[in-house]
């Protein structure tokens, strides 16, 4: 049996919604002729007539009601398929978050490709804690966001972009360290405020092993933090790839922790309300500067 084509149920729909087989072959921009074959090879699939003669006009039969139904849902499902896949031309000022982790790695790279894809685009970059950029993406301050383990505040729509290798890091003047939880537990842990990515990662990993940190420096700043470890001040978890990056080196080491630290989640996010086509180009420029920079590699670390 053959199966029902785009195109022969847009001839049924337009000809159900319309009444009329040249109305809708205009709609379409065929002619009456090819609008008229399609109808009858759907009809044919569906092995029971669809349309039936009205006056001067067609209407939809009992049975072409039900079928009517479910070919909407389809052509809705086709339509927003192919409204995604087409590249909408981005211009103008945009609010970018960029979780400040993903920054240190990414953002040179980052502004370089959309630039090159987008050269209409003109954003304004805002570097922060995934946090903070989110409850600023629902408020309605910010119009996309790259964040690392979200919170899922209401109103943000998340498009999952990659696993984000953790990995714990420490002043190289320490030496060899047995990075168990009960040992670092004994040494000041640097981190990000609570409800961060990083301070939500940091304590989860301690309470594994049901202990707490003696001593913890708080700081708002990941990069500083990160130069905090590097001065000789503590231990903290970072993403694997901004430690790598790290312009002054062999200042750090990278520890090997046991229990293994688990990998943070990368999300794409913007509101509900916003443009899902604009979105989707976006998201597909991001994932290949991740690609380019190997940023979601897994393997050992």
């Amino acid at each position: 049996m053959s199966r029902p084509s785009v195109p022969q149920l847009e001839a049924f729909f337009w000809t159900a919604e319309l009444g009329s087989v040249q109305r809708a072959a205009e709609i379409l921009n065929v002619t009456q002729p090819t609008l008229s074959l399609r109808l009858k090879q759907l009809e044919e699939s569906a092995r029971s007539p669809l349309l039936e003669r009205h006056g001067r006009g067609l209407r939809v039969t009992r049975h072409g009601q039900a079928y009517l139904v479910r070919v909407k849902i389809v052509l809705d499902a086709y339509n927003a398929l192919v409204a995604r896949s087409e590249v909408p031309d981005i211009g103008g000022s945009m609010r970018i978050g960029v979780a400040e982790g993903f920054a240190v790695a990414c953002m040179a790279a980052l502004v370089h490709d959309l630039r090159a894809d987008f050269p209409l685009l003109r954003p304004e970059w805002v570097v922060a804690t995934s946090a903070g950029l989110e409850q600023s993406l629902a408020e309605g301050s910010l119009d996309l966001a790259i964040l690392v383990d979200p919170l899922s505040l209401k109103g943000v729509r998340l498009s999952a972009l990659g696993p984000q290798a953790n990995g714990w890091a420490a002043p190289a003047a320490m030496g060899h360290i047995n990075a168990t939880p009960r040992t670092l537990a004994n040494l000041t842990v640097v981190t990000t405020p609570p409800q961060t990515a990083m301070y939500r990662a940091t304590f989860a990993w301690f309470a594994e092993d049901k202990v707490t940190p003696q001593q913890v420096c708080v700081c708002s700043s990941l990069n500083a933090a990160l130069q905090l470890v590097a001065a000789g001040v503590g231990v903290g978890i970072f993403p694997t790839k901004v430690i790598q990056a790290f312009p002054v080196q062999p200042t750090l080491q990278k520890l090997h922790p046991d229990p293994a630290l688990r990998d943070g989640h990368v999300y794409l996010a913007d509101r509900f309300s916003a443009d899902e086509a604009r979105t989707a180009s976006l998201l597909r420029t991001i994932e290949r500067t991740c690609d380019r920079l190997d940023y979601f590699q897994t393997g050992p670390r």
